[in-house]
């Protein structure tokens, strides 16, 4: 017999400033759907509740999004539900693809910076903000107090899927990713690494994944946007190898163990994260 868990949430409170201001800092809390095959016949209950607490605790999360006319900071302030942290939490949070990272957006010197750890190892991405091609739209619909325009572009995004029978597999595919801005806040700023639109992002909605305004204050006085400099600069590009290389270090090392490498009995086991 097979359980298929479908993990998702929403949260949304209202939210009132005032829209002439050109700082403030905005909540957003971030839910990620995943379906999660496991086969119960060959993996114990207690495993199967691990995997679906660590997942909870890796990808359900609270943000902070400081931002003013040119910059932005979006940082995890909580995490929504804390468990057990391990060995398979890291793996987790790398097919999350980041899910936790710090990210510095000027759209002024147009300069993208991710602080995020991998594996216990402190790396700051430094890349340049590109615009994404957005497609404005009439549709509206309220968020707390704001009436919000939706907008959609194209990104391609690389999803892995893992077995603990056979080789992880990556592949990049095309998805749609909708946005919902609000023209009351003309600010071109966003959670996460969106930006571009005629006002505050106040949702974003891609393939699995929701990021959505649950608090905002305007006029916050003595805001400070610090540039994140902690952490082993790497480009993009070098990044995305370091990560390629550790999945390949991974295989290797479930391949010698015994059962499948899941530490128990062999058995199935399908994870699909894309963000």
């Amino acid at each position: 017999m097979k359980y298929s868990f479908t993990i998702v949430l929403f949260l949304l409170v209202g939210v009132s400033a005032k829209a002439q201001s050109f700082t403030g800092v905005a909540t957003y809390q971030s839910s990620t759907k995943i379906d999660l095959k496991l086969d119960s016949t060959k993996i114990p209950p207690d495993r199967i509740k691990m995997i679906y607490d660590r997942m909870r605790q890796e990808l359900f999360k609270e943000y902070e999004l400081s931002f003013n006319k040119t910059a932005s900071l979006f940082q995890v302030v909580e995490v929504l539900e804390q468990t057990e942290s391990g060995r398979g939490g890291g793996m987790i949070a790398m097919m999350a693809g980041g899910a936790g990272s710090t990210v510095y957006k000027n759209v002024k010197s147009k300069e993208l910076l991710e602080q995020t750890e991998f594996f216990g190892k402190i790396f700051l991405i430094k890349d340049s903000l590109s615009r994404d091609d957005w497609k404005l739209g009439k549709e509206t619909k309220q968020i707390g107090s704001y009436t919000c325009y939706k907008a959609t572009t194209m990104r391609e995004i690389i999803t892995r899927t893992m077995s603990t029978e056979a080789e992880s597999v990556e592949d990049t595919i095309e998805i749609e990713v909708t946005a919902w801005y609000t023209p009351q806040i003309p600010l071109s700023q966003g959670p996460d690494i969106y930006w571009g639109l005629p006002g505050l992002i106040m949702e974003v909605n891609t393939d699995k994944t929701t990021i959505l305004c649950t608090k905002l204050v305007l006029n916050k006085e003595d805001l400070e946007i610090k540039v994140p400099k902690k952490g082993e600069e790497v480009t993009r590009a070098e990044y995305t190898k370091i990560v390629e290389e550790k999945m390949v270090e991974m295989e290797k090392m479930r391949g010698q163990r015994p059962g499948g490498g899941h530490g128990g009995p062999s058995g199935s086991m399908q994870i699909r994260i894309s963000r």
